[in-house]
């Protein structure tokens, strides 16, 4: 399995992550142990969470991060593991199970938020903390503050934020470096080989777009982490392009292309994983046959 460093961190990682999204909820605790011991023999060591991972699948939050602790105790194997987590959009009242009441990113939930991801997780420290989605009302100096005092304190490895703005990612930059404070070393964003129309709304997810594209091909200290690389199967089926957001001639086009290809999810996930100096394509999934081709296919 071809390997990355995260940004300027010391963290290698797989250039396929596994996400654990279902992990507790959609999925069980012993089919989310299967889907985990395949995705590590066929040598992965990058899986990702969150802390509200899945209030819309019926959870209150956590259940991911525990399933995923409960597994590195049961194998012992914390040290060859990396794991990202991220906070933030964390309903603040359940009973809406969506994004419209989010916690926010003042340092209370920060540190709070910290504290809880580092016991569901049964583990003294987390590798890559994200901001799971911005925060307007919480001044960007505040959180950088709070997050470098974790990585200060050991509890943290290493920085990265999700579903942000190019703008807001450089503005968090000048605020590091004015105040000597630890930066991303990763973004983790909506990306794949079809590209968004102009204005699709995928609230709150952020794609990658022109703007963010121009801005990792400046810095190279930003490792981007791919989520939603394969778009819930649109590369198994190339005769439509099933989602509507993405109905433009260009992606027709390239859909047609793939049908020339012997393996058009291989090509796919070569295509992200070599953006932007390398970057990593994070897998969801419930049917271990399907992550078994997809690992074979990238190592």
């Amino acid at each position: 399995m071809k390997e990355l460093n995260l940004g300027l961190s010391n963290i290698k990682v797989s250039q396929i992550g596994l996400g654990g999204i279902n992990f507790g909820t959609k999925l069980s605790q012993e089919k989310s142990f299967e889907i985990l011991d395949t995705y590590i023999s066929k040598g992965g060591n990058f899986i990702d969470t969150a802390n509200n991972y899945a209030v819309w699948n019926g959870g209150d939050g956590g259940e991911s991060e525990r399933v995923i602790g409960e597994w590195i105790s049961k194998h012992d194997n914390r040290k060859n593991i990396v794991i990202g987590t991220k906070l933030g959009a964390l309903p603040k009242d359940l009973k809406t199970r969506d994004f419209s009441q989010m916690q926010g990113l003042k340092r209370e939930t920060i540190l709070s938020s910290v504290e809880q991801s580092l016991k569901n997780l049964k583990t003294d420290y987390i590798d890559i903390l994200y901001l799971h989605v911005d925060d307007f009302s919480v001044p960007q100096e505040e959180v950088m503050e709070t997050l470098h005092e974790l990585i200060q304190l050991g509890k943290v490895k290493a920085l990265g934020c999700s579903n942000f703005y190019a703008w807001r990612i450089e503005n968090a930059r000048r605020i590091c470096e004015e105040n000597n404070l630890t930066f991303f070393s990763v973004i983790q964003q909506r990306y794949s080989y079809l590209t968004p129309i102009m204005d699709a709304d995928f609230f709150p997810q952020i794609p990658v777009n022109q703007d963010l594209i121009a801005y990792l091909n400046h810095y190279q200290d930003l490792t981007l982490v791919a989520y939603s690389p394969l778009l819930k199967g649109q590369y198994s089926s190339l005769d439509t392009i099933q989602d509507c957001q993405y109905l433009t001639d260009a992606n027709r086009h390239k859909l047609e292309e793939l049908k020339s290809v012997e393996n058009p999810i291989n090509t796919v996930l070569e295509y992200i994983t070599d953006s932007f100096q390398g970057s990593v394509a994070l897998i969801t999934t419930s049917n271990v046959n399907h992550l078994i081709d997809i690992m074979d296919a990238i190592i």
